[in-house]
């Protein structure tokens, strides 16, 4: 989990999620918009998993990718919101991270 600082609240949710630009991948959709500080936030919903469990398993590793790669490579900054599709119910840990590091591949060019 990120810092409390780092996490977006409910209404700059709302309101990045509306002006920012979207990346697609086969499991996970990426709204990027670059910012002065660093935010992150991970959406995994019913249509995705249906047991809390699950969801929350999956968030926890998208979580963990995203703090790999964020700290391993110098993009700090701009606000992250990494949403899960249906396709991602299957993933292992490793194929998360992978799938995640090459999302986070494309705000960099």
């Amino acid at each position: 989990m990120f810092k409390k600082s780092e996490r977006l609240s409910r209404k700059a949710f709302t309101e990045y999620f509306k002006i920012g630009r979207r990346y697609h991948s086969e499991s996970f959709t990426l709204v990027y918009l670059p910012a002065p500080a660093k935010a992150v936030a991970v959406v995994v919903g019913k249509k995705a998993h249906k047991l809390a469990v699950d969801r929350n398993t999956l968030r926890r590793r998208v979580y963990a990718a995203v703090r790999q790669v964020l700290l391993s490579n110098d993009v700090t900054k701009g606000v992250y919101i990494i949403i899960s599709k249906p396709g991602s119910k299957n993933l292992t840990k490793k194929a998360v991270g992978l799938e995640i590091s090459s999302l986070l591949a494309t705000t960099v060019k």
